[in-house]
């Protein structure tokens, strides 16, 4: 049964009214839905995303944007979020039914747009790429992609996260590539690849596990 996405976009509108300071907007909303481990990852990953688009001459105030709003979809609970993509009409595919958080990312793009009036298409892809980039990330993909990573929200440090650290010596590209392995490999322990992050090993020739 599909949820009435006009409804629930309005309710968030009235609700939260942006005040044009971004990074509390989004803090106030994970706080009122319950999400502080949500709320605690993406300051760290804004903080990570800015340093590395710094680094790698990608638009800092772009990069923060996007990581700032690469999570905020996932206000709504796993279990609603077919029914609620299916209500705004947000394409589902296969993966997404079987694993349905991986939507988390398509919704944050509807309320980075209908909530926080982004409209910079560049965020919106980034924002919506975060989890599995795809077969021509831009630079600013890239960075909100690896920054997601480099903070991620399983509580400690990554068990990559100073190989991660040493292949972005040799780059942006390299690093990506790097991660983009290390995601095929048993140690990731994907419960599915999705389409997009398939079409990404394939176009950085990395083979994808079986």
């Amino acid at each position: 049964m599909e949820t009435d996405g006009a409804a629930w976009l309005a309710a968030l509108q009235r609700d939260f009214p942006p005040s044009g300071t971004l990074a509390a907007d989004v803090d106030a909303l994970f706080a009122a839905h319950g999400r502080e481990v949500t709320r605690e990852h993406v300051p760290r990953v804004a903080h990570e995303a800015l340093g590395l688009a710094r680094r790698f001459g990608v638009d800092p105030l772009a990069a923060q944007t996007a990581a700032l709003l690469h999570d905020v979809g996932g206000i709504v609970s796993s279990a609603r979020m077919p029914a609620l993509c299916g209500g705004l009409g947000v394409p589902i595919v296969p993966e997404e039914r079987q694993v349905p958080m991986l939507l988390h990312a398509k919704l944050s793009v509807v309320l980075a747009r209908e909530l926080y009036g982004v409209t910079d298409t560049g965020v919106l892809q980034a924002v919506r790429f975060h989890t599995t980039l795809h077969a021509r990330p831009t630079p600013l993909d890239r960075v909100v992609f690896l920054a997601d990573k480099l903070e991620w929200d399983q509580g400690g440090i990554p068990p990559y996260h100073a190989d991660l650290l040493n292949a972005l010596e040799d780059g942006l590209e390299a690093g990506t590539r790097w991660f983009l392995g290390w995601m095929a490999s048993p140690q990731a322990r994907l419960l599915i690849p999705h389409p997009d992050l398939r079409a990404a090993w394939a176009a950085f020739g990395i083979s994808a596990p079986a």
